[in-house]
């Protein structure tokens, strides 16, 4: 190859295909390509097939040296030499190309792994490559979705997560859509993701899984909502049901805005307002002790002092701070 012979096709790296002609534009780098079979039998007769013509065929590739990439194929059409075989006309194929496809078969690959495991927009891959959102959306459903489904991609859970996502704001045409997202919390693999927050959801999904595989669980961390707990009866009631210390710890932060605003009413007769005591340490009421300092701490016990009079406050202050040591 010292001689240059072949460096085109060793840059192109697709096996079978030979490059004709290599243009550039301020868009994109076009390659004029053709396949190196020069042979080709009739698939109905055996006969030996004569070339009859080409047809030009556009197709989206890996970006070149960082700029979007066309392959133009030109495709042999081959006829056969028997005039009674019904077969025809055909046209060339290759592996590295589907049938109808906008883009080669490493194109579409490498757009799922950039969008499942590096977490890439569709639309940023898709500028990439200069091609529609959708083009790599298909790429992304065709190439993934026997990855998603593999079994051997989770294997036996022993600690499982199931929590909410808001998954689309509501709007006037619809409600606040959910999902539910559960996970191997072992090693922090998403199993799968649920349309819906409702227990009817999650016993669906539950009910097409294998029951040996359910039966492996031993633990499910779930926040504290009752729609999760009827949702695991009675593929998961074996199991042991725990809260994750987020939604623990929320609760508690929630029980202290509620012991605040009600002492907040009672003594002033209002609402919170910028200059009263509690509301002015209503953040800091919430920050964990250990990240508090000093100065933030005395801003703590001094609002407390004028604002809390009986130690309501105060009280769920330390009990939700207790709740964290837990």
């Amino acid at each position: 190859m010292s001689n240059a012979i072949g460096l085109a096709e060793a840059l192109l790296g697709l096996d079978d295909f030979r490059v004709l002609m290599v243009t550039e534009t301020d868009a994109e780098v076009v390659i004029t390509v053709e396949t190196t079979v020069d042979l080709a039998g009739c698939p109905a007769c055996g006969t030996r097939a004569q070339a009859q013509d080409r047809l030009r065929v556009d197709i989206r590739d890996l970006p070149c040296f960082g700029r979007p990439a066309c392959l133009v194929w030109m495709k042999r059409r081959w006829r056969c030499a028997d005039a009674d075989c019904a077969a025809k006309t055909r046209t060339e194929g290759s592996d590295h190309v589907a049938p109808r496809a906008v883009l080669t078969l490493r194109a579409g690959l490498e757009s799922t792994r950039q969008v499942g495991e590096l977490g890439r927009s569709v639309a940023e891959v898709a500028r990439e490559l200069g091609v529609g959102w959708w083009t790599v959306m298909d790429a992304v459903v065709l190439h993934g979705t026997p990855l998603v489904d593999d079994p051997a991609r989770v294997g036996p859970v022993r600690a499982m997560g199931i929590d909410e996502t808001n998954y689309q704001a509501a709007t006037r045409e619809h409600p606040t859509i959910y999902a539910t997202g559960l996970v191997d919390l072992d090693r922090r693999v998403l199993i799968d993701m649920v349309e819906g927050n409702a227990a009817r959801d999650l016993r669906q999904w539950c009910a097409a899984q294998d029951p040996a595989w359910l039966g492996a669980i031993r633990v499910v961390a779930t926040d504290l909502t009752e729609h999760y707990r009827a949702g695991m009866s009675p593929h998961l009631d074996h199991t042991l049901r725990v809260a994750d210390p987020f939604h623990v710890v929320r609760a508690g932060n929630r029980c202290l805005d509620t012991v605040r605003r009600r002492v907040q009413n009672e003594t002033l007769g209002h609402r919170g307002r910028k200059d009263d005591p509690l509301y002015r340490i209503r953040k800091l009421l919430l920050s964990g002790a250990e990240r508090v300092d000093e100065k933030r701490h005395n801003r703590i016990l001094l609002g407390l002092r004028l604002g809390d009079p009986h130690d309501e406050t105060h009280g769920a202050w330390l009990a939700k701070e207790s709740v964290r040591d837990v």
